[in-house]
This record gives C-alpha cells, structure tokens and sequence, in this order.
C-alpha cells in the first residue's frame, strides 16, 4: 500500500473481503442504515407537528374565523359620551370576540385569573380582517403574539371594567357615557402608534400579573412593556410633537402599572405630568375624555388612600347627606335583624375628640350604618341608600379625613394618652384606611360576584402614630376604653396592611393588647369590632388572620 494510502480505514469491510469496492449486500446494508435513520427523523418530526396542533388547540386565540374587509382605525377623538349609530364600512362584518381567556384552562394551572359563567360577560364586538386570519393583528405597530392578544382581552373584560367603575351608573354628577365597546375603540386608536399601545399592553399586563396573579413566559413582562413605552414617551416629549389625549392616556396607563407595584414615588411623578399637560394643553381635567377622567380620579383617590396624603385632583364627589328618616330607618333595620349599629364605641368616647373631628365622625357612622345594612343584606326598605351612593359618599369623607385640620386641639380631653393630639391624628388615619376599602368591597359586576377593585394600605402613617402612643403608654397609662380603642386599630392595621413589615409590626402590637384584655378567641373580639368598626367585611381573609391572631396572643411577649 502506498505510503500516501497508510492509514485508510475501509468501513464495512474484513480481511476476507475478497474486494476493497462496496458490495451489493454493503449496499443494501447502508440503504437500511440510511431509511431507519429517516425513519426516526420523520418519526420525531411528526411527533413535534403533532405536539404543536395540541398546543394550538389547547391555547385557542377566541377569535372567530371569518372573511371579511378590515375597518380603518379611527380618527383619534374623544371618546363619544353618546351612543352615535355609523354607517358600516363596505365589505365589513361585526362579529363577537367571547371571553375564552378568562376561562380555566387545564392545561394553564399557573393562571390565577378565576372563571366566570358565559352569560355574565358582555359581548364586545370586533371586526376580523379578509383573509380570515386567527391572527388579525396586522394592522398593530408592535409585534402581536398569543400573550399579548391574551391581555388585549383582558384589557376589555377585566381591567376597563375595573378602572372606570362601570358598574356605577354616576360619576361625580355625570351619568355613565354609553359609547358602545368604549374598551374596544381605545384599542383600535392605540394599535396605529407604538407608544400608545405598548402602554396600553403594559397597565392590563400589571394588574394581570399583580392583582389576578396571571404568569407570564417572561416573569417581568409588564416591566419590559413599561419601560419601552416610557422611552417612546420621553422621546416623544423631546420631539416636541403636539399634546393629544391619547399622550396622557399613555401616561395614565403607566401611572397604572407604578399603582399595581406600590411604587408611590413613581405614581406621583406620573400624576404631577398628567395635571401638568392637563392644565397646559387640555383644558384642565373637566375637559378631558369621560372614561379617562373617571380612571384619573379613581386613580387619584386609589394613591391617596394608600399613601394617606392630599389628592392631586382638587374636584370632588359631592353627594346628598343622609337624612335624619334614612338613618332612623337604617337604625331600626339592623335592630330588627339583631346587629348592634357599628361605630357606637366612638360616641361612648367623645369627650376625647375636639367638635370639629366629631363632627367628621358623625358624618362617617352615618355612613356605615348603611354599609353595615348592605353586608348583612338589609337592602329591602325603600329609605336605605343604594350601594352607589355609599361608595361615592365614601369618597367624599374620606376627602374630608385625608384634608381635615383640626383648629380646635386645644378642646382636646386632658387625658394622658387621648389629650396628645396623636391620639385623634391616630383615629384619623384607622378611619381612612378602613373606608379606603370599601369601595372594594362593592363588585363591579353585581351578577358575576367577582371583586375587581383591591384596596391598596401602606399603613405606614398609621404605625408611626400607633407606635408613637404605645410608647408612652407605660409612662402614661391609658383608660380601657382608650386601650380598646387602640386594640382594635392594632387589628384593622393587621388585616389592612400590605407591606408584610407593617403586616408584623401591628399583629405583634395586636396581640400584645389582646393578651392585657384577656381576649384570646374571635367570640370575645366581635363585640369590640362592633363597638367600632367591622373588620371581617373588609377582605377575605380577615376573619381566619384575626382568630389566628387571637388564639396566640396567649404566647405574646409584653416586653418592649
């Protein structure tokens, strides 16, 4: 063999091989080599085809496949405050987009968005595109995917809902606009610019990943949408381009995502720029869009229940007061039904408060003693307000809590603990942070029983002033009414909190009270609860943490 040759290893071949060449049967040999190496391949390429119809299946996009012609985007308007009936477009065709993203999925365990029956959720009307697509996202500037489409139904049937109030027929004087789909129509104008619709995608993603629990393929996906959507903003603003109302929507839904994360400071950057552009370019706040102005006040009064600090928006939600026969009637109805009237235990300690703040909390039992008919269900008599009304008087009282100064401190009692100005500031606080709850505890959907608004506490105010009298209380001890009081504040902090230090801090001081009252079972609390204000009606949750809490204060340390 020549040296050139030395080396070369001949497959399939021994040393009887009687020729160097390939054979007929190595020929055969490699044809069956080859086909079931083909084989496998085909194999595991039609298992991976099959694998994708199974998904597909399984994540069905809810659009319903037809042909039709495309509508043209709106021109970018104020949303219409009347229903207007417009001529359809040739060649187009409505049909209706049905709400397969808020059911269960078997497959989506992680999905906490609960399921709701068919027949509770409003039918939106949409326009598909010619070719009959289940895609029809071609008319959108950014890339469009399962995910995204996913959160584009959820800004119609869930997030719209929600931050507008549309369950509540008036709003600060005006009635509901009746626009037909108006969620449908924001969508149409934010799909023809980037800006506006990543923002749009980015405030459903964040109460989709932080109120519904919903899990995304990328964890920080509302994150992603928001900081692109604010780099466009700020390259926007430095362009100088025109101010328009779908700028400050843009913003609004940023100052959404800031809201859904508790990023307070975030929040009031946000909402000083809206006021700003609003005052500037707009016209101010009465001149913006209906459905707008309403998601900027609720959201408005949203941060100032959270962080107890003035509003940005000055307007308020002035209703009716309630009249001397509504409140007797409301009065008798809970006598009858065998309830003790929340809120008594305030007036057994008036001579703690000045006139002004008892004023105020006059004001606020009135108030509760129709919240407290609706949670046990006395709505039947004629005289006692609707629900309405007592979430939109909840806003106006507790504009009056968060903006009261009192001029009259010194009337203050001159008790120890109740004679510091602290005490009444403390009471205050507990009262706003207990009535920031309570227009989440109305369900915007009557019919579905689903809560969508989540009440928001950071509590932060509350503890310092609560731990500022604790403090004292060993060189100043404090009557029993004052210490029940201050128990029962502990619990509203424990429940209300969000922030899981805040959460800690006021169960330890909870407890601590509980253990020097001999109170250790929630049979024993509920009379005090009463004697204020109810707790359990609050959020879910709140009765099993308060009995937990209870049966082991046993073991509390009462030191410092």
């Amino acid at each position: 063999m020549p040296a050139n040759k030395a080396g070369l290893l001949f497959v399939n071949k021994t040393p009887l091989s009687k020729s160097l060449s390939n054979s007929k049967g190595d020929l055969e040999c490699s044809r069956e080599i080859h086909k079931h190496v083909q084989k496998s391949r085909d194999y595991e390429k039609e298992k991976e085809n099959r694998r994708k119809v199974k998904r597909a299946r399984l994540f069905s996009l809810g659009w319903t496949p037809v042909s039709v012609a495309p509508r043209q985007t709106p021109a970018p308007a104020p949303l219409s405050v009347h229903p207007e009936e417009t001529p359809s477009s040739k060649g187009t065709h409505s049909v209706v987009l049905r709400p397969h993203v808020i059911q269960s999925r078997e497959t989506d365990s992680d999905c906490c968005i609960p399921a709701r029956p068919q027949d509770d959720v409003p039918k939106l009307s949409l326009v598909l595109p010619t070719w009959g697509s289940l895609d029809p996202f071609g008319q959108f500037r950014v890339p469009m995917n399962v995910e995204k489409h996913r959160i584009l139904e959820y800004f119609v049937l869930r997030f719209f809902p929600a931050v507008t109030r549309s369950d509540m027929v008036a709003f600060m004087g005006h009635p509901r606009a009746t626009t037909p789909s108006p969620a449908v129509q924001l969508i149409r104008r934010a799909s023809t610019d980037e800006l506006h619709i990543l923002a749009l995608l980015a405030a459903a993603s964040a109460r989709m990943k932080f109120v519904d629990r919903y899990h995304f393929s990328r964890a920080d996906l509302p994150e992603r949408l928001a900081d692109a959507t604010l780099r466009l903003l700020r390259k926007y603003l430095a362009q100088g381009r025109s101010i328009t109302h779908e700028l400050v929507q843009s913003i609004l839904y940023l100052w959404a995502v800031e809201s859904y994360r508790r990023n307070w400071e975030a929040v009031w950057t946000h909402g000083k720029m809206i006021m700003y552009l609003c005052n500037q370019h707009l016209g101010g706040f009465r001149n913006l869009d209906p459905y707008m102005r309403r998601m900027l006040w609720l959201a408005d009064r949203f941060q100032a229940a959270a962080t107890q600090t003035p509003p940005l928006i000055q307007e308020r939600w002035e209703t009716e007061e309630l009249t001397p026969q509504q409140y007797i009637c409301g009065l008798a109805a809970l006598r009858e039904h065998g309830s003790q009237p929340m809120g008594y235990g305030f007036t057994e300690t008036n001579s703690i408060f000045s006139e002004h703040f008892q004023n105020l909390l006059d004001t606020v039992l009135e108030l509760c003693c129709v919240i407290h008919c609706h949670w046990v269900g006395l709505t039947e008599q004629v005289l006692i307000p609707k629900r309405d009304w007592a979430v939109a008087r909840s806003y106006f009282i507790a504009d009056e809590l968060i903006n009261f100064k009192d001029g009259d401190a010194g009337d203050l009692a001159q008790s120890p603990v109740s004679g510091d100005q602290s005490f009444q500031d403390c009471v205050r606080l507990a009262l706003i942070v207990w009535m920031a709850f309570i227009p989440a505890c109305t369900p915007y959907a009557a019919s579905a029983g689903l809560v969508t608004l989540r009440a928001a506490v950071d509590a932060k105010a509350l503890r310092n002033r609560l731990g500022q009298i604790i403090s004292s209380l060993h060189e100043h001890p404090a009557s029993l009414k004052e210490e029940t009081m201050l128990f029962w504040i502990a619990g509203l902090g424990a429940v209300a909190s969000e922030l899981v230090e805040n959460q800690e801090w006021f169960a330890v001081q909870f407890q601590r009270l509980a253990k020097k009252l001999g109170i250790f079972a929630w049979e024993d609390f509920v009379p005090i609860q009463e004697r204020f204000l109810l707790l359990n009606y609050l959020k879910p949750g709140s009765l099993t943490k308060l009995t937990w809490l209870l049966q082991r204060a046993v073991h509390a340390d009462l030191g410092d």
